[in-house]
């Protein structure tokens, strides 16, 4: 190919909207696979290690403490800086993380991989999320959001399979090596891409009477990101107890709760850009999924759970992808949906950093269903609240 195509390509590619999506959902299924990547391997190898479960546990939790400190921060950078420079930075860092994991042979080797990882990831969704703002139709914007967040779910459940069989067939060190290499190389294709955005000095992180409406949607988020963070850990130990559950039953159950969102989440978005319906999303999909997690605790086979768990999916995606659009109005005006997306990652991460601890609390006193009781009890009133809250104030 001619340069002069080359270059011709490359403006076409970064003019497209569609070319940019395709580019943002790589980035952000990269980041989530390799987030998978480690749930199968990393307990045993951290073992070999000598590494206790409390510390192991305090190593996972890196990658979510530095979404929150981080997300804010980075989007305000791509705002000020244009989103394409903290997308590669970020993958390029993930690369680093990655192959450091690779490389790792103490725990501090460890805690310094994952914490680059949250780091990169917190430039790379800021950056990328406001990058599909900047350069969607606004009436798309919704299908589009889904579209990205559904990458979530398909990159959460290969990840977990992809670490499994090359830890497998490749060893510990080419199971990180290569995704690696896959992120770099990814990273270098979004420089190569001369994507133009808009850039602002002084970019506002609330803009001014913006307040109640951010207070909905972080509510929303946090919503679902807590009951995440409650059904990730807590999930498996009820399907064990209950059902005597393998780790593959376990794994396939997960499988369906993300096939639910990846199905439901672009449909909510098309939804919402064709008809609005935020005050029917919102609160119907906080409320379904609150009585799908007391249907899946109280189900009496696997087959009726598997069902509820699919609805739950369904409810949370349903709930969550409204709010992207949204965010993006809030901050339309101001320029600065960097700064919209840096908040959406730092709540979202506050949920599900809180959902662990707040079932540990419970738990201490009480036995699991009731924690997941708890749960649905409050899907269910923030449903409500929500329907109060969006009808003041005038969204679609």
């Amino acid at each position: 190919m001619r340069a002069g195509e080359l270059e011709s390509l490359r403006e076409r590619i970064a003019a497209s909207p569609d070319a940019i999506l395709v580019m943002v959902v790589l980035v952000i299924f990269m980041d989530m696979m390799i987030y998978g990547l480690l749930i199968p391997i990393f307990p045993q190898y951290a073992s070999s290690l000598s590494v206790e479960e409390s510390v192991l546990g305090v190593i996972f939790g890196l990658y979510a403490a530095m979404l929150l400190v981080f997300s804010i921060p980075m989007g305000l950078l791509s705002d000020r800086l244009g989103r394409r420079p903290l997308i590669v930075v970020g993958m390029l860092l993930l690369a680093l993380a990655t192959a450091l994991f690779g490389l790792s042979s103490t725990v501090l080797h460890l805690a310094a991989a994952r914490t680059v990882q949250g780091i990169s990831a917190a430039a790379t969704w800021s950056a990328g999320l406001a990058l599909i703002a900047d350069t969607c139709d606004p009436a798309r914007l919704g299908e589009k959001m889904g579209i990205a967040l559904s990458s979530v779910g398909l990159g959460t459940v290969l990840g977990p399979v992809a670490g499994g069989l090359l830890f497998e067939y490749a060893g510990y060190t080419a199971t990180f090596i290569l995704p690696a290499i896959l992120a770099a190389v990814i990273g270098l294709l979004v420089l190569a891409v001369p994507v133009r955005t808009p850039r602002r000095e002084s970019p506002h992180l609330l803009p001014r009477g913006a307040l109640p409406n951010l207070a909905v949607c972080a509510a929303v988020i946090v919503a679902v990101s807590g009951t995440y963070g409650v059904i990730d850990p807590y999930l498996p130990v009820h399907l064990h107890a209950a059902f005597s559950a393998s780790p593959g039953m376990i794994g396939g159950m997960f499988a369906v709760l993300a096939a639910a969102a990846i199905i439901a989440q672009p449909t909510a978005g098309r939804i919402y850009d064709r008809c609005g319906g935020s005050r029917c999303l919102i609160p119907g999909g906080l409320v379904l999924a609150g009585a799908a997690t007391l249907a899946a605790v109280e189900a009496e086979t696997i087959l009726i759970t598997a069902v509820s768990v699919f609805v739950l999916g369904v409810g949370l995606g349903s709930a969550l992808v409204p709010v992207m659009p949204i965010l993006a109005e809030i901050y339309r005006s101001q320029g600065s949906q960097g700064a919209a997306y840096g908040i959406y990652n730092t709540f979202y991460s506050a949920g599900l950093s809180a959902g662990p601890f707040a079932g540990a609390v419970v738990l201490a006193r009480w036995a699991l269903p009731t924690l997941f009781l708890l749960l649905a009890v409050i899907l269910a009133a923030a449903g409500v609240l929500c329907w109060s809250a969006i009808g003041r104030s005038g969204w679609r």
